[in-house]
């Protein structure tokens, strides 16, 4: 773990959204591959999920001890789907930033580096 002034708001943010993205595709990854795995492996898919559930509750919990006095808004951070109309700013900069993460995960090397060299990075 991070010294705590490196733990910024900004970084749980990121860490929030990343925690959502991987909760919404790892969802719809059960229902599809639902159909052509054992139900033991489903089993293991949703074991895998509860402990990233488990994992979110530990960072949120980080977050408002490191931050006390955040506004209740900030529950959304780690919870909520990718796909869902955002209900408040704090939720509409979560998905923000989990749409450009997703997005980074199919940019070919020269479209990041031209993203780097503008700034962007």
């Amino acid at each position: 773990m991070l010294i705590k002034k490196e733990r910024t708001l900004a970084r749980y943010m990121r860490a929030g959204a990343l925690m959502r993205l991987y909760k919404t595709l790892g969802a719809k990854m059960l229902v599809c591959a639902g159909g052509v795995l054992s139900k033991s492996d489903s089993k293991k898919i949703m074991n895998a999920m509860e402990k990233i559930d488990a994992v979110c509750s530990n960072a949120e919990e980080n977050m408002f001890r490191d931050h006390p006095g955040l506004p209740r808004d900030y529950i959304d951070v780690f919870y909520g789907s990718t796909a869902i109309e955002a209900r408040n700013d704090v939720e509409r900069e979560v998905l923000r930033i989990a749409r450009e993460a997703a997005d980074e995960l199919f940019a070919g090397e020269s479209d990041r580096e031209k993203t780097r060299r503008s700034g962007g990075m």
